[in-house]
C-alpha cells in the first residue's frame, strides 16, 4: 500500500491477477462522497455507537447473554419458504425452545420476513423498537433461515446492530438436517475439540495484502494469545507454514476415516483440528456468470499460490481450498471457523466497493449467495462445523491497521476473547458490530462536513469510507447461540517454587489405624460387642457376594449397551413395546449398534431403506455417545458401591 495507491485484497480465479485494479486516494474518495446512507439505519449505529461507550455490550442491561432462557431465540424464515426447511431443523428448534423456554419465537409463514421490509419495518410488526434488545420483545438470538435473495444480507446486517444474527442457508434440503443434528449433537453429547486456537495466514511473494495480515493480524495475535490465555494452545500457521496440505490437516483429512465396526475403543477426533480457526488469506473469486463462481468464489488462496509475479493465467486448484477440496474423511464436527477473505461467507449481487463509470453500482453475480465452503463445513456428513464467520464482499486490510494509527487488531483479540471465556458466538460478536457502527457514525460526520465546506482529506476520508464497508460485512453463518465445544480448562500444574526439594532422608510413615480391639468397657458387654459385629460382618459379606452374583447373571445388560435408532413417517401412531424394547407401528429401524465393555463394536445397517440419510447417522453417534457416557458411569457407580461394601466389612 503506498500513500496514494490502495491495493485490494482477493484474486481472480479466471485470470490470477487482483479482482480489482488499485485504486487511488482520489477514486475513493470520489466513491465516498457519492455514498448515500440510509437515514433510519444511520440513526440506530449512533445510537448504538452511544449506547456502547456507556455500558456492556448485548441485550437490555440484567440479561444475562449467555443464558439462552433470558436471552431468548428465535429463527427468522421468509414468509413463503418451503415447510419442509422448518421440518428438517426441527431437531434444533426443539433443542433452543427446550433451552430458551418462554424466550423461544419463531417468525414464519404470516409473521416471517415480507419482501422489501427493513429491518425497522420487521421490528415495528412485532412491537419491537430502537434501544437494546428487549427479549420480552423480540429474541437477542436470531437464526436467519433462508439465502440472500429471499432475505437480503442487507436486513441481516441492520438486524445484527441490535441483535445476535446468524444465518444458514445450503443448496440441498436434506443439508438443514444435518447441520441442525451437528449441533444438537455437540451440545449434548460429549464431543470437545482440544483447547487449541489456529491462526493461519499466508505471506504470499510480493504480495503487499497477505504481508500485511501475516504482520499486522496473525503474528501479534498469536503471541497475544499466548501470553494471555495459558490453558489453551495457541497455533500458528503463518507464511511458509500456511500451504493447504496444512489447511487440510487443520481440517482433519489426511487422517484414515471413521470405521464403522473396529475393536478397542472409539476412534480420537484427529488432533489436526482446533476448536477455533482464524485463516487470513486472499478469497478467490470469479467474473459475473462464471460457471465456476457458484462452487468457487470465497476459497481461501493458500501459500502455494506463488504470489502476483507467478505465471499469467487462471488459478491452479491446488493453490486454493474451495469447498469440494473438503472431503467426506474431514472431521470438522465442532469447530467454529472465522475466515478473513475476500467474499469468505457469501457474494452479493452487486458490489459496495466498485461503481460503473455512470455511479451505477457493478453486478457481481447473477443472484447473491452464500459461498460453498462454509456451506460444506456447516453441513458436512461425519458432523459439520458450528459456525463460520466470514466476509460478505471483499475483505480489507482495514479490518487491523488504520492509516497513520498502524496496528489495530483489537477488536479481534475481544471477539477471540469472549469466545474462549465460553460467550456464543453471537455475543462475542459484538465488537465487531461495535466496530461498525462506531465507523459508520464517524464516516457520516465526515461527509457532512466536506459537503458544507470542510477542507478534503483524501487520505482520511477513503480509509473511513472503506473502513466502514468492510466491518459492515463480516456476518455469522451459523446459529449464533452456539460456542465453542473445548475440553475442559486442565488442573494448573503446580507453581516451581511449590515443589519439594529431593531429601536423603526417610519421609515419617503415617500411623497404621489401629484395628479394632475387643475391650471390656466394665458393662459385660465384651461378648455382645463380638457377637453384633461378626453378625453385622456376615450380613455384608452376603449382600456383597449377591450384588457380584447379580451383575455377573446380567454381564450382558452390564458389559453390553445397545443404541437403535427408528423413522417413522407418523409419529403419532408410533408406540413403544416395554416387552421387547422395540418401536412397533410403522416405526422402521434404521440403525443398531452394540458395544461391548471392551470397545468391541458391531454395526447393523439396513440394506433395503435407502441408505442412512446424514442427518440421521450424525444424530445415531451423539445417541451413541450419550449412550457410552451413561454407561461408563453406572460401572462406576457399581464399582464404588462394591468397594464401599468391602471397606465396610473390613472396618468391623
Amino acid at each position: 500500500m503506498s500513500d496514494d495507491i490502495l491495493t485490494l485484497n482477493g484474486v481472480d480465479g479466471s485470470t490470477g491477477h487482483y479482482l480489482l485494479p488499485s485504486l487511488s486516494l482520489e477514486e475513493i474518495s470520489r466513491l465516498a462522497r457519492g455514498e448515500i446512507l440510509d437515514s433510519d439505519h444511520l440513526g440506530e449505529l449512533r445510537w448504538r455507537h452511544r449506547w456502547a461507550t456507556e455500558a456492556a455490550y448485548g441485550p437490555k442491561e440484567g440479561v444475562d447473554p449467555k443464558d439462552l432462557a433470558q436471552a431468548g431465540w428465535g429463527a427468522v424464515f421468509a414468509y413463503d419458504a418451503d415447510p419442509k426447511v422448518r421440518q428438517q431443523l426441527r431437531p434444533l428448534l426443539d433443542h433452543r425452545r427446550a433451552q430458551a423456554g418462554r424466550g423461544y419465537r419463531e417468525f414464519a409463514e404470516k409473521l416471517g420476513y415480507r419482501p422489501g421490509e427493513s429491518k425497522q419495518q420487521f421490528l415495528a410488526r412485532h412491537g419491537a423498537g430502537p434501544g437494546p434488545a428487549d427479549p420480552d420483545r423480540i429474541p437477542y438470538y436470531l437464526l436467519i433461515v433462508g439465502g440472500p435473495e429471499s432475505i437480503p444480507y442487507a436486513f441481516q446486517y441492520q438486524l445484527d446492530v441490535q441483535y445476535a444474527v446468524g444465518r444458514i442457508f445450503f443448496d440441498q434440503l436434506r443439508d438443514y438436517g444435518a447441520y441442525a443434528s451437528s449441533v444438537v449433537a455437540a451440545e449434548t453429547g460429549s464431543l470437545r475439540r482440544p483447547r487449541r486456537v489456529t491462526l493461519f495466514a499466508t505471506r504470499n511473494p510480493d504480495d503487499l495484502a497477505t504481508a500485511a495480515s501475516a504482520a499486522e493480524l496473525a503474528a501479534p495475535l498469536v503471541e497475544r494469545l499466548s501470553k494471555d490465555r495459558p490453558d489453551w494452545e495457541i497455533q500458528g500457521l503463518i507464511g511458509q507454514q500456511a500451504t493447504k496440505a496444512r489447511l487440510a490437516e487443520t481440517f482433519g483429512i489426511g487422517e484414515a476415516p471413521m470405521r464403522r465396526q473396529h475393536r478397542g475403543p472409539p476412534p480420537q477426533l484427529p488432533l489436526g483440528t482446533p476448536a477455533l480457526l482464524l485463516s487470513a488469506t486472499h478469497g478467490v473469486g470469479f467474473p459475473n456468470g462464471d460457471p465456476r463462481q457458484l462452487r468457487g468464489q470465497g476459497a481461501l488462496l493458500c501459500q502455494d499460490w506463488p504470489g502476483p509475479g507467478g505465471p499469467e493465467g487462471p488459478l491452479d486448484e491446488s493453490w486454493y481450498f474451495s469447498g469440494e477440496d473438503l472431503t467426506a474423511h474431514a472431521q470438522v464436527a465442532g469447530l467454529i471457523s472465522f475466515h478473513f477473505a475476500c467474499y469468505g461467507a457469501g457474494t452479493p449481487r452487486y458490489d459496495d466497493f466498485a461503481h460503473d463509470q455512470d455511479g451505477t453500482r457493478r453486478q457481481l453475480t447473477p443472484h447473491a449467495f452464500v459461498a460453498a465452503l462454509p456451506q460444506r463445513l456447516l453441513s458436512h456428513p461425519s458432523g459439520g462445523a458450528l459456525a463460520v464467520i466470514g466476509h460478505v464482499d471483499r475483505a480489507w486490510g482495514y479490518s487491523f491497521m488504520w492509516p497513520q494509527a498502524g496496528r489495530q487488531t483489537q477488536v479481534f483479540e475481544d471477539c477471540l476473547a469472549r469466545l474462549m471465556d465460553d460467550h456464543p458466538i453471537g455475543s462475542a460478536f459484538e465488537c465487531f458490530n461495535e466496530r461498525y457502527a462506531e465507523l459508520a457514525s464517524d464516516l457520516s460526520v465526515e461527509l457532512e462536513e466536506v459537503r458544507y465546506g470542510k477542507r478534503l482529506d483524501r487520505r482520511a476520508l477513503a480509509g473511513m469510507w472503506t473502513a466502514n464497508n468492510d466491518a459492515r460485512d463480516f456476518v455469522i453463518l451459523g446459529d449464533p447461540a452456539v460456542r465453542l465445544v473445548a475440553a475442559p480448562k486442565a488442573d494448573a500444574p503446580p507453581a516451581r517454587d511449590a515443589v519439594a526439594v529431593a531429601s536423603p532422608q526417610v519421609a515419617p510413615q503415617p500411623e497404621p489405624e489401629p484395628e479394632p480391639s475387643d475391650v471390656d468397657f466394665g458393662l459385660g458387654l465384651r461378648d455382645g460387642m463380638r457377637q453384633a459385629r461378626e453378625r453385622l460382618a456376615n450380613a455384608l459379606q452376603t449382600l456383597t457376594s449377591s450384588l457380584g452374583a447379580v451383575l455377573e447373571r446380567a454381564a450382558d445388560g452390564v458389559g453390553v449397551f445397545e443404541v437403535a435408532t427408528y423413522s417413522s413417517d407418523d409419529l403419532a401412531a408410533a408406540r413403544y413395546d416395554k416387552a421387547s424394547g422395540r418401536f412397533g407401528g410403522d416405526a422402521r429401524l434404521r440403525v443398531l449398534s452394540r458395544t461391548h465393555i471392551t470397545g468391541d463394536t458391531q454395526l447393523l445397517v439396513p440394506e433395503e431403506l435407502g441408505g442412512i440419510e446424514d442427518a440421521l447417522w450424525t444424530l445415531h453417534l451423539g445417541m451413541v455417545e450419550q449412550a457410552r457416557a451413561a454407561h461408563s458411569e453406572l460401572l462406576k457407580t457399581a464399582g464404588a458401591a462394591v468397594a464401599g461394601l468391602l471397606g465396610a466389612t473390613k472396618v468391623w
